[in-house]
C-alpha cells in the first residue's frame, strides 16, 4: 500500500514522535522548502535531514508502522545490532540520556526457561559498576517486550583493531589486557563468570584514531556481553541447538580460539580461571598476531588447547621480555590450579610491564543528562516479572580455595548499618583481620523464586541473613552513674553526700571555737 505525505503526518502523531502542534509547524516548513510537496521519498529524506526523525524511524513510518518507536520511557532511535545480536537498539531516555537497549525477541520470551535465565542474568549484570565493564542500568518490560538498558558505547571492538594492525606492541597489549583483568576481577567479586572472553567482546572506548601512528594509548577497555549468552537475541538459532544449549550444557560453549580446556570438557564446572585462560589467549594474539592454536578444524583446535604447548611468543618478536612470556604461559596453563587464582593476581604480575605513562580507566564523567537519568533510576522500582517465574540453578562455580589466594578479598564488604532493635549478622563469611570479608557462595537451590524487586537489606553476594534476638534484660540492675561531684571510684548517693557536707561543717565550726577559746585563755594568762 502506498502512502501519501498526509498519511505520514498522521503516522507521526499516532506514533507519538510529534504532537499535533509540532506536526503542523513541520508541515508548513516542508511545504515552503519542498520542490515537490507530494513526494513521499523526498519527504522522508527531508525529515531525516532536518533531524525530525532518524533514518530508522523514517523507514518504519514509510512502511506504515506506528507502534515500534517507544519502550517504556525510551524512544528508539536506531537499530545498532549486527549479525546474531539482532535485537540491539540505540535509544534516548526522557532525561536526554543516550542508551543501548537489548531486546529479547518475542519468540525467545515464549520459552519460560530462557526468559527466566534472561531476567536472572540481566539482574546480575545490573550490579556491575566498573570503568572496565559495560554498565547495565535497568531490566524492563513494555507491552510484553522484555529488554535490558545498557551503556551506549562509541568505540571499536578489539578484533577490528587486530584485523587492521595484525598485532600490537607489548606496551599497548599489556595495558589493554591489564585493564580487562581489572574488570574481570570486579565480575569475579560479584560471583559471575564471563565464559566468552575474546577480542570481539573487548571494546576500545573511544575508538583509536586511524592514521600512520595509530595507538590505543588514549582508549580504555570495556568488557561486553557479561553473562548474556547470545541465544537470548539470536532470532535465527535452530530450536534443536537452542534446546541442547539450554537443557544440556546450560551455557554458551565459547569461542574455540580462546577456549579453556576444562570449558570444552564441561562448561558447567568452570570458574573464573577459565576466563583468565581466555584473556591469556587474547594477550598471546595481541603479541603474536595470531591465536595460540590456529586451526580450521574446531575439534582439532580443542584437542590442541588441552594437549599442546603454543609456539613461544619470542619466536614472533624477540624483543618481548621473558618475564612477560612467562606470565602468558601461566595464564594459559592447561590445569586451572596452575594458573593465577584470580584476575587481580594476574593483573598484579603485569604491573612491572605497564607503560610508565599508562593511566587506568576512569568512570565516564557524569553529564547533566546522566545525573538526571541516574536520579530517575533511583526513584524507579524494577519491573516485576509477570506470573510465577522460577529461576534455574545458578551456573556459577566458585573458584577452589587455596593458600595462594586466601588473602585476596572476593568482595568488598559494605559498611555495617546502625544498630537497630534487631540486628542481622552474616553467616558463612570469613572475616580476616586486614581485609574485607569475602562473600561465600552457597550451594545453588533447585529453583529460586524471582523477586519482584531487590531488597535493600539483602546481601548482593548471596550471603545468608539470620535474625539475632536482642539481649535479655539483666537480672541485676546496674547502679546509677555517679554524679559529677562524686569522688572518682566511689559510688555515693545524694543523702550520703549531704551527710558528708554537714559533718564537714560541724568539724569546721568546732575548730574555730577551739581556736577562739585557746586565744582567750592565752590573753587571760598573760594579764595575770
Amino acid at each position: 500500500m502506498e502512502f501519501k505525505v498526509e498519511n505520514l503526518c498522521g503516522f507521526l502523531i499516532r506514533s507519538k514522535l510529534m504532537t499535533p502542534q509540532e506536526m503542523q509547524a513541520m508541515r508548513q516548513r516542508w511545504q515552503s522548502e519542498a520542490k515537490d510537496p507530494a513526494s513521499v521519498p523526498a519527504f522522508l529524506k527531508w525529515l531525516v535531514a532536518r533531524n525530525y526523525t532518524t533514518e530508522y524511524q523514517a523507514g518504519l513510518l514509510g512502511r506504515g508502522h506506528v507502534d515500534d518507536f517507544f519502550l517504556g520511557d525510551y524512544k528508539i532511535l536506531e537499530r545498532i545490532g549486527r549479525g546474531r545480536m539482532a535485537g540491539v537498539y540505540k535509544a534516548v531516555h526522557n532525561s536526554g540520556q543516550i542508551v543501548a537497549i537489548k531486546v529479547l525477541p518475542p519468540s525467545r520470551a515464549k520459552n519460560g526457561h530462557l526468559l527466566a535465565r534472561f531476567q536472572r542474568e540481566a539482574r546480575l549484570a545490573v550490579k556491575l559498576k566498573h570503568p572496565n565493564v559495560v554498565r547495565a542500568y535497568q531490566l524492563g518490560e513494555s507491552r510484553g517486550v522484555h529488554y535490558l538498558v545498557m551503556e551506549y558505547l562509541e568505540g571499536e571492538p578489539l578484533d577490528e583493531v587486530l584485523q587492521r594492525r595484525k598485532k600490537l606492541p607489548p606496551g599497548e597489549a599489556v595495558r589493554l589486557i591489564h585493564q580487562a583483568l581489572l574488570g574481570l576481577q570486579h565480575i569475579h567479586e560479584r560471583g559471575m563468570v564471563h565464559r566468552d572472553l575474546k577480542p570481539s567482546n573487548l571494546m576500545l572506548v573511544p575508538a583509536p584514531v586511524r592514521n600512520d601512528h595509530e595507538t590505543t594509548a588514549k582508549s580504555s577497555i570495556k568488557i561486553l556481553d557479561i553473562g548474556l549468552a547470545r541465544e537470548f537475541f539470536d532470532e535465527n538459532s535452530p530450536d534443536a541447538v537452542e534446546k541442547a544449549e539450554l537443557t544440556g550444557e546450560g551455557v554458551l560453549l565459547g569461542t574455540p580460539d580462546y577456549l579453556a580446556p576444562e570449558q570444552a570438557r564441561d562448561p558447567r564446572a568452570i570458574d573464573i580461571r577459565a576466563d583468565i585462560y581466555s584473556l591469556g589467549c587474547t594477550l598471546y594474539h595481541l603479541l603474536c598476531g595470531q591465536p595460540p592454536f590456529p586451526d580450521k578444524n574446531i575439534l582439532n583446535q580443542m584437542i590442541r588447547h588441552a594437549t599442546e604447548t603454543p609456539k613461544p611468543i619470542t619466536d614472533f618478536n624477540s624483543a618481548i621480555p621473558e618475564g612477560l612470556s612467562q606470565i602468558v604461559a601461566w595464564m594459559m596453563a592447561k590445569q586451572p590450579a596452575q594458573r593465577y587464582p584470580t584476575p587481580a593476581r594476574a593483573a598484579s604480575a603485569m604491573d612491572a610491564f605497564l607503560m610508565v605513562t599508562a593511566d587506568s580507566a576512569k568512570p565516564v564523567e557524569e553529564t547533566p543528562q546522566m545525573r538526571r537519568y541516574l536520579t530517575w533510576l533511583e526513584m524507579t522500582e524494577p519491573i516485576p516479572p509477570e506470573g510465577d517465574v522460577t529461576l534455574p540453578p545458578p551456573e556459577i562455580v566458585p573458584p577452589p580455595k587455596s593458600k595462594s589466594s586466601s588473602n585476596i578479598p572476593v568482595a568488598n564488604a559494605a559498611p555495617p548499618p546502625p544498630a537497630p532493635a534487631k540486628r542481622k549478622k552474616r553467616t558463612g563469611v570469613r572475616m580476616p583481620e586486614a581485609a574485607p570479608a569475602p562473600a561465600a557462595t552457597p550451594a545453588a537451590p533447585a529453583a529460586i523464586p524471582l523477586p519482584a524487586a531487590p531488597s535493600p537489606a539483602a546481601d548482593q553476594f548471596d550471603v545468608e541473613l539470620v535474625d539475632v534476638p536482642p539481649p535479655a534484660e539483666p537480672l541485676v540492675q546496674k547502679a546509677p552513674a555517679a554524679p559529677a561531684s562524686a569522688i572518682p571510684g566511689v559510688n555515693l548517693s545524694r543523702r550520703d553526700l549531704s551527710m558528708l557536707g554537714i559533718g564537714a561543717g560541724i568539724m569546721l565550726v568546732s575548730c574555730l571555737l577551739c581556736s577562739g577559746l585557746r586565744s582567750l585563755f592565752n590573753m587571760l594568762a598573760g594579764g595575770e
